[in-house]
């Protein structure tokens, strides 16, 4: 048993010896090639908002499902500000709604163009969070002048009961109103790859190329 250890550490060194420059030469290579490739890849940003839903009886963008739907409508990104009929296309197919929660969802934009993501996303989060305030200050008045009317009513006897009963109602409905709220302002990060990670995993496969013309010799050596 020692003797066959021996015989193959000879071997696997004498090898070594014959193809080192080439050993080496491999990781070289793979590392290089892979630092290459990698820098040469197109860079891509992500913009990302986060934004609490609003709540209003009367609007149509109180859960995230109802808001998705909406934000990938033809009739919102025709409300966007300053997008080309071609641009309103692109959107609808880049831009990502995510629910966090039942109230929370998470807006996002991939674009080679970083001040383009951005930009583009920016006036997204401004054109939704205008409807849904438009669509909560909406019920706010309605309501509002509802109880205004009920106030200036005069009544008497049992009417008074009815009367406090109705506007403890609408005031309740008031306060359960709320504006959205943006979470996280727009905010960019860089999703390219890295090169000096895909230089490792390149140099990484080159020793284990290396190690494999080293060894696999003896393993199938009868």
């Amino acid at each position: 048993m020692d003797k066959e250890m021996k015989e193959i550490t000879e071997s696997i060194w004498h090898r070594f010896k014959k193809f080192f420059i080439l050993l080496l030469l491999i990781p070289i290579l793979t590392t290089v090639i892979a630092y290459f490739l990698a820098s040469r890849e197109p860079g891509t940003s992500q913009a990302d908002a986060k934004i609490k839903l609003g709540s209003a009886e009367n609007s149509t963008l109180n859960t995230p499902d109802s808001a998705k739907e909406y934000l990938l409508s033809n009739e919102f990104l025709r409300s966007v500000k300053g997008l080309s009929k071609d641009e309103e296309k692109e959107l609808k197919e880049k831009l990502q709604v995510v629910p966090e929660t039942d109230t929370i969802i998470t807006l996002s934009l991939s674009d080679e163009n970083k001040n383009k993501a951005k930009t583009q996303l920016k006036s997204v989060v401004k054109a939704f969070m205008n409807e849904s305030g438009n669509q909560s200050e909406k019920w706010r008045t309605t309501l509002d002048h509802q109880i205004k009317k009920v106030e200036g009513t005069e009544v008497s006897g049992e009417g008074t009961i009815k009367k406090e009963e109705y506007l403890f109602d609408l005031k309740t409905r008031m306060l359960k109103i709320k504006d959205p709220k943006l979470l996280e302002k727009v905010d960019t990060t860089d999703t390219n790859a890295n090169p000096k990670r895909k230089a490792i995993l390149g140099l990484l496969v080159g020793l284990i190329l290396s190690a494999s013309l080293l060894l696999l010799p003896e393993i199938f050596k009868k």
